[in-house]
């Protein structure tokens, strides 16, 4: 009889965690950077869908990444308690850079980015800046618009 308490004790408590973790799971909110390479995929899906032109920007005010085409526009809002500052850079040759901690940053800021039909994008770099936290620079592949890696890491 104790054994089959201690047993139905011990399904209880697992049920417990496992309905408690997974609440846990299912309401963690989605990072800038997630959502950042979730707009960069679906812009270039869509591109690549509709054989058309996509532009990516962000809408500071409404606090979202805002993909539109000739037919119209999709958002991908940003859900934190801080402010958000996303800046997208250019990397052409002859624009202004600067030397951070060893690596060369381009600080021409664009007003947006564009993706095209054949699966390629405008090349830059995005800056992410959540309140006072130091900024996040990702740095997108032009060819297949997905970041690009160093020394076999994540930038």
């Amino acid at each position: 009889l104790e054994i089959i308490v201690v047993i139905a004790l011990m399904g209880m408590l697992a049920t417990v965690l496992s309905v408690g973790a997974s609440r846990l799971l299912a309401e963690r909110m989605e990072s800038p950077e997630e959502i950042f390479w979730s707009a960069v995929g679906e812009a270039r899906k869509y591109a690549l869908m509709e054989q058309c032109e996509v532009r990516l920007s962000f809408d500071t005010e409404a606090q979202a990444f805002v993909a539109s085409t000739d037919l119209g526009t999709q958002s991908f809002p940003i859900n934190v308690p801080e402010r958000i500052e996303i800046t997208f850079l250019g990397m052409r040759k002859g624009e202004s850079s600067i030397l951070v901690g060893g690596r060369l940053i381009e600080t021409s800021p664009l007003d947006r980015v564009r993706f095209f039909d054949d699966g390629t994008c405008t090349p830059f770099r995005a800056q992410i800046l959540v309140g006072t936290q130091s900024p996040l620079v990702l740095e997108v592949d032009p060819w297949t618009c997905a970041e690009v890696l160093h020394n076999g890491r994540q930038s």
